[in-house]
């Protein structure tokens, strides 16, 4: 698990997991996890099915109790306290809106469950409305509108509350593709202007990668790295971050020679490149390392620079504005690659064509190779 050098103060800190396990029966679906969640930071929970991240939110929701551990909410510990008595709202996948209520109806329901006066819910629910882009449909009921604008209702009657921390469980999944990813740019600006704390659980990397400050990415119930976008996606410390964020060149490695500033790994069985040596971890006896495809930078003509080699384009996939390629070595070594798509014949590279490829040193990234970096499923 990732340990960042630089500690909030607890002053800022929304949600803290101190050494939280969650175990069902013999199953441990929650592995002695700690984790500061800073005020209003969009922090995302990232893994696959199964890995924790839903049981994790459910502990600081208060709809699961740890097992051993303590859960604190701006420094109170409310490890035993119901949901009620958190200052937390949830929106689930499912949107769970009364069909009978109108959109306007839906949202003050949580105020007026409170006994507060409607000349106070008018008001902030017409905020509420504003922000989420839904005014003008107050009347309607949810079987009138689409899938984007439930799920836009169900955010607001969550931020009509004024939580402290709004979870959100997976809520863009059953939309389709395009409007999943309008949403994602308007839940990060939603986030942005009322400045609540916001803990999202996903699956889906792109979804991770757009909106959130920092991920914690999770696998069998462990945090394998906590971060911010940029660090995990381009400075991985475990395969099965690298493997599991985006795509990735998962390859065994070898250590050469060590140099104070630079040092000489091979790649499989053949191929010789020159990294940092501040790179390397301290125990090199078994290494690997991560290059992304859009990383491998492919010439018709031999560059200049450390770590070209030449190979053959030998697979061609065209995906609109960038191709995917496969090359291979004439020792058998085998990369992806993606590239802009050149129209230009000068420039344009095709299954068949023998290429010079280059690796920059910043791009290798190396990493420890003694877990079972290839599996994405868990348990």
């Amino acid at each position: 698990m990732n340990s960042e050098s630089t500690q909030p103060n607890s002053s800022d800190i929304a949600v803290r997991l101190d050494s939280v396990t969650k175990q069902f029966g013999k199953f441990v679906a929650v592995n002695n996890v700690s984790l500061d969640v800073r005020n209003g930071e969009f922090m995302t929970f990232l893994g696959p099915s199964g890995c924790g991240k839903t049981t994790m939110l459910r502990m600081i929701s208060g709809f699961e109790s740890p097992t051993t551990g303590r859960v604190l909410l701006d420094g109170q510990d409310v490890t035993h306290a119901p949901p009620y008595k958190r200052d937390v709202n949830q929106v689930f996948q499912s949107y769970a809106l009364f069909p009978h209520l109108t959109v306007w109806d839906n949202i003050a329901f949580g105020l007026r469950m409170k006994h507060i006066a409607e000349s106070e819910i008018r008001p902030r629910v017409a905020q509420a409305v504003d922000m989420v882009a839904l005014a003008g449909m107050e009347q309607r009921k949810p079987g009138q509108l689409s899938g984007g604008q439930r799920q836009r209702v169900a955010l607001a009657r969550a931020i009509v509350n004024k939580p402290r921390v709004l979870l959100l469980d997976e809520p863009l999944s059953a939309l389709d593709a395009k409007l999943r990813h309008s949403m994602q740019i308007e839940l990060k600006r939603l986030q942005q202007k009322v400045g609540i704390t916001f803990i999202f659980v996903t699956h889906d990397q792109e979804e991770a990668l757009t909106m959130s400050d920092r991920i914690a990415v999770i696998n069998r119930g462990v945090i394998e790295q906590l971060g911010s976008v940029d660090e995990i996606y381009h400075r991985p410390q475990t395969a099965f971050v690298a493997n599991f964020i985006g795509q990735a060149n998962l390859l065994p490695a070898t250590l050469i020679e060590r140099g104070e500033q630079d040092s000489t790994l091979r790649i499989g069985d053949c191929l010789n490149v020159v990294v940092e040596t501040r790179d390397l971890p301290l125990d090199t006896g078994r290494i690997m390392v991560s290059i992304r495809p859009e990383k491998v930078r492919i010439e018709k003509h031999q560059p200049d620079g450390p770590n070209v080699f030449q190979a053959k384009v030998v697979e061609e996939l065209f995906k609109g504005a960038t191709d995917q390629l496969v090359v291979v070595t004439d020792d058998g070594l085998r990369l992806t690659a993606v590239v802009a798509n050149e129209s230009a014949a000068e420039y344009a590279v095709h299954e068949g064509d023998r290429v010079y490829c280059q690796l920059h040193e910043d791009d290798i990234v190396v990493m420890p190779s003694d877990e079972p970096w290839g599996e994405t499923e868990t348990v």
